[in-house]
């Protein structure tokens, strides 16, 4: 688990602390970018699922992108 070598040796003494009002407002321009983009029912359906899941959705759609481009 290399990631979590690094994550580990991360210095957090230089991170700025992020809001929440801040927070909250970058979610909403994601949700309405992701609305924008796919239906509704299949945002909650993928919010719902494992990260395996989601990954193999991922691979998916990148295959059909290069099959488009091709």
């Amino acid at each position: 688990m290399r990631e979590d070598r690094e994550y580990q040796a991360f210095d957090f003494s230089q991170v700025k602390l992020v809001k929440p009002a801040i927070l909250k407002k970058l979610q909403e321009r994601h949700a309405d970018a992701q609305a924008q983009v796919l239906d509704a029912d299949v945002v909650t359906w993928l919010s719902h699922q494992d990260h395996a899941t989601k990954q193999h959705i991922n691979d998916v759609i990148r295959h059909i992108m290069a099959l488009k481009h091709a």
